[in-house]
């Protein structure tokens, strides 16, 4: 029985890695293509695939020799991937700030049913702003009374997974919904004061790279926060949403962390994905991103509970 296991292993395990190679290879590969960016994700992963080769291959080292290849392999990999994993990892201690403000961010999932659920969450957490994407008619006729605790709002409701809707106990000085690219996708745009200083929100929900087409949809989206950041730089702005992307990509790497912001859950070192919500924690990505700019500092962050939507929300406390 113990033969079989091993020859299992052997060739089994053998198969797998040289698989594991090849998604790794393509993950790096500094080219603008769909599917790099797909396999580039998943780092945190493929850490963990290569610590379980590397338990595997020191076994079959006992067996033979020849598996130490393997072993060091293995060892590079870890190497590699902790490398690109690393800014999300160490200990954050909360600025003790007086004057905070929290902002709660949900992808509720059009299809979701329970309101219910959302609406306690929002009781117990009780964010000073909230920005909600994929709100359209049925969801906004079922948590219309949240209006009555955040009389300041802008909705933008539409059929398909992309309408949009902020709330806030603060009075906004200022609202719109912005067209971004050729596919106009809603972005919506508020302002408020803080503190005696101006703030600007941005709430955006990138197109998912499905296809070559929402792939330079959304990078152009990306490009466009870049640009925004750039010639507001003296501004405190937030940007805030579901960007379908993490920070490992190129795309991310090219457009938002050479920006003039800085990435919450970065600052947090917060390791914990928010995509998708049915997974256990070690197998989900950061695709929700709220960046800051000007002279906001973070205060708290977390991510929050799965309330029947595919993604799960983030709340953050931010001062000056």
């Amino acid at each position: 029985m113990k033969e079989k296991i091993d020859n299992y292993l052997k060739t089994r395990g053998l198969l797998f890695f040289v698989i594991f190679i090849c998604v790794n290879i393509i993950a790096v590969l500094t080219v603008n293509n769909i599917i790099v960016d797909i396999f580039s994700h998943f780092r945190l992963q493929y850490l963990i695939f290569s610590f379980l080769f590397l338990f595997l291959f020191v076994y079959l080292s006992c067996l033979s020799k020849k598996y130490i290849v393997c072993c060091f392999i293995s060892f590079i990999f870890i190497i590699w991937n902790l490398f690109e994993v690393f800014p999300y990892i160490g200990e954050y201690r909360p600025l003790n700030q007086s004057n905070t403000i929290k902002l709660a961010l949900y992808n509720v999932l059009t299809s979701n049913k329970n309101y219910d659920d959302f609406l306690l969450d929002i009781s117990q957490e009780n964010p000073d702003i909230i920005i909600l994407q994929e709100t359209d008619d049925i969801w906004l006729e079922h948590i219309k009374d949240i209006k009555n605790q955040y009389p300041y709002y802008i909705e933008h409701s539409r059929l398909d997974n992309f309408g949009i809707s902020l709330y806030s106990k603060i009075p906004l000085t200022g609202t719109g919904i912005e067209l971004w690219t050729d596919y106009e996708v809603p972005v919506l745009v508020a302002c408020l004061n803080l503190f005696s200083k101006n703030v600007k929100i941005y709430g955006i929900h990138t197109l998912p790279p499905i296809s070559n087409d929402y792939y330079r949809v959304r990078n152009e989206m990306l490009e466009k926060i870049n640009t925004i950041s750039s010639q507001e730089s003296s501004k405190n702005l937030i940007f805030a949403g579901d960007f379908n992307t993490t920070i490992y990509s190129n795309s991310y790497k090219k457009y938002i962390q050479s920006a003039d912001l800085k990435d919450c859950q970065i600052l947090a070192k917060n390791i914990n994905g928010t995509w998708n919500a049915k997974y256990i924690s070690i197998f989900r990505i950061p695709l929700e991103h709220i960046l800051i700019s000007g002279s906001f500092l973070l205060h708290s962050f977390k991510v929050g509970q799965n309330f029947g939507s595919d993604h799960l929300p983030l709340y953050i406390e931010l001062s000056f």
